[in-house]
């Protein structure tokens, strides 16, 4: 009993290291948390200008026709947010890696008695910590005004659901990083990758309007479950019941990203330590 205490204390210390390092490095240059809120407002914007120079005074029932939603503003807020958050999740770790490669410090983490992939694992932490607070500022706002019939059992539902749709990034972002190992320099496949999940999730539209393969394709990815959950939530005010399809889809599919992950690392980092890859960057 003694020992497992002892184990558990040595992890939350790991944790505890990573998460006070990030942070005070977030906090150094917090201009960057200004610039994240205003990223899903930029890109709604984006698309505002783009949907009415194309469709002109049409552009509203247009949208409202294909999403059913008629005002685009909290739609596409959400959108962009989800999105922003996977993509800095998907390639987190991965990042931190290379950081460590390039400054020739990562090898050096092999010699301390740390679980390694609890280490690189907890850079999550911090990073989602700035992403839910950036996340809680920029779509407060317009909830209150928007959907003014929101109770505390859809904003419960909403962080269930995030933090369960956050499980399947936490995997993938696991493949980035063993691709960081074994590659170096692994951005070109991980590029794809974003780009598929972010065009089978359907972010910033509703997955109808793809092609009906894609549209099979899009039911095997987490995430498109995760925001068309949310938008129930948030935008129909709609209540998820346990017995919902989407929600035993995303919690299948999470877990199953969440494993596939967990094993590319562990085999990748194997290798590496096999072969010598962890000295090379």
């Amino acid at each position: 009993m003694r020992n497992i205490l002892r184990a558990l204390r040595n992890n939350l210390l790991v944790v505890y290291a990573v998460y006070v390092k990030e942070m005070k490095i977030w906090l150094r240059y917090p201009s960057w948390i200004f610039v994240f809120i205003t990223l899903p407002y930029t890109l709604t914007g984006l698309f505002y200008g783009v949907g009415y120079a194309i469709a002109g005074g049409k552009a509203f029932d247009n949208f409202a026709q294909n999403t059913g939603v008629r005002d685009p503003l909290l739609y596409y807020l959400l959108g962009s947010m989800i999105l922003l958050v996977a993509m800095i999740i998907m390639e987190d770790m991965g990042a931190s890696i290379r950081s460590e490669q390039m400054r020739g410090t990562f090898e050096l983490h092999y010699l301390s008695p740390a679980n390694k992939l609890l280490l690189w694992t907890s850079y999550v932490l911090p990073h989602g910590t700035i992403s839910f607070i950036v996340m809680a500022i920029a779509l407060t706002p317009p909830l209150l005004w928007e959907a003014k019939s929101l109770d505390i059992l859809s904003a419960l539902w909403t962080i269930v659901l995030l933090l369960i749709g956050m499980l399947p990034l936490y995997g993938i972002g696991l493949i980035t990083a063993s691709l960081t190992i074994r590659f170096k320099e692994p951005w070109s496949i991980v590029n794809i990758i974003k780009a598929f999940i972010s065009v089978c999730s359907g972010f910033l539209y509703p997955l109808t309007i793809l092609p009906e393969w894609l549209q099979v394709v899009s039911k095997t990815i987490p995430t498109s479950y995760l925001i068309d959950l949310l938008r129930d939530v948030l935008l129909f005010n709609k209540k998820i019941m346990l017995e919902d399809f989407r929600l035993s889809a995303l919690i299948l599919t999470s877990l199953f990203y969440l494993a596939l992950g967990f094993g590319v690392y562990l085999r990748w980092e194997n290798y590496a330590r096999k072969t010598g890859d962890l000295s090379k960057y």
